[in-house]
């Protein structure tokens, strides 16, 4: 595994991913919201680097 940091603007959502695009207000935005302030942000984002495209860590 490699693990680094990569500017915002590098990671691209995949257009094929089906999760809804969370807003501040939604129900399930603010249930992920809470989780991350209880728990922390636990599972790094997994990022196809040839494409630029997220395949894991959409929400």
């Amino acid at each position: 595994m490699n693990i680094r940091i990569v500017p915002i603007d590098q990671i691209n959502a995949a257009a094929y991913n089906p999760r809804v695009d969370l807003q501040p207000g939604d129900v399930e935005y603010e249930k992920l919201r809470r989780s991350i302030e209880e728990f922390g942000y636990l599972e790094p984002i997994v990022w196809n680097e040839l494409r630029g495209h997220m395949v894991v860590g959409h929400q």
